[in-house]
């Protein structure tokens, strides 16, 4: 082990994170080289005033206000999602509502359709026909207006049964 690579294991060799071999060899070389002992041992007394410092501040530390402000903040926290999951339930209460409102509307009964009166009021200048029966060389054909219920009779006849 050279002093090169002693500078370069330093941080791991104080920090204990080198493997069982490599903290040997280093520290043997530590024993021999004044130079690399001293640095090891500088740097091993400035890792211990750094964790004594921070030991003392962690104990100095006031954490008494610490948990009340956690627990305000979880309590925001789940008074937000309360509402996130009642927002996000209106839209399937809205379909419901809806699906169940059409069903309501298609479901109910519809008022019957009033029958057409077959019944014909006589008028001064209308006649009613009960029936019509036409030889079988004559041509007629009926024809009903849908609009106002008129119906049109049609009578076809040939030159000759006119004259007659």
């Amino acid at each position: 082990m050279t002093c090169a690579d002693v500078e370069q294991l330093r941080d791991a060799f104080v920090d204990a994170e080198l493997p069982g071999p490599m903290l040997l060899a280093v520290a043997r070389h530590a024993g021999n080289c004044a130079v690399c002992d001293e640095a090891l041992r500088e740097l091993g007394a400035l890792r211990e005033a750094v964790q004594q410092t921070v030991q003392q501040e962690a104990r100095d530390l006031d954490l008494a206000r610490l948990w009340p402000a956690v627990e305000h903040g979880i309590a925001s926290t789940e008074r937000r999602r309360a509402w996130r999951r009642r927002a996000r339930t209106v839209p399937a209460w809205g379909a419901v509502a809806a699906m169940a409102a059409g069903a309501v509307l298609w479901m109910r009964p519809t008022a019957p359709t009033p029958e057409p009166m077959h019944v014909v009021a006589r008028r001064p200048n209308q006649a009613v026909i009960e029936r019509l029966s036409a030889a079988n060389n004559s041509r007629v054909s009926v024809r009903r207006a849908r609009k106002n219920g008129t119906t049109l009779i049609m009578v076809n006849a040939d030159a000759g049964e006119v004259a007659r």
